[in-house]
């Protein structure tokens, strides 16, 4: 099956409450609301991202370059990417055993 976009983004849109964050430029505050996946900071520019879900690193055989890429891009941090990698290791089959 062919996909336009990354199936794992409808977690990331999914109506759901405010998401607050906390920009990693300046440590304004930033919030999401259930139909945005990125927002600029009011402060300071800065564009963020949602962040990655578990579930999306659980089975996308791209799961280890995505978690990189967005450590790599300041857009989640050390202890997130740490943490998703440990998810995608223990529950994705593309992943096992790396």
């Amino acid at each position: 099956m062919a996909y336009k976009h990354c199936p794992g983004i409808k977690d990331l849109i999914r109506p759901a409450d405010i998401v607050v964050r906390t920009c990693p430029a300046c440590g304004e505050e930033v919030e999401f609301f259930s139909d945005e996946v990125e927002v600029k900071c009011p402060n300071c520019g800065k564009t963020l991202h949602r962040e990655a879900s578990a579930s999306c690193v659980s089975w996308c055989k791209y799961a280890d370059k995505c978690i990189e890429d967005l450590k790599n891009r300041k857009l989640i941090s050390e202890a997130k990417a740490e943490e998703l990698m440990e998810i995608a290791r223990k529950t994705n089959p593309h992943l096992k055993g790396k």
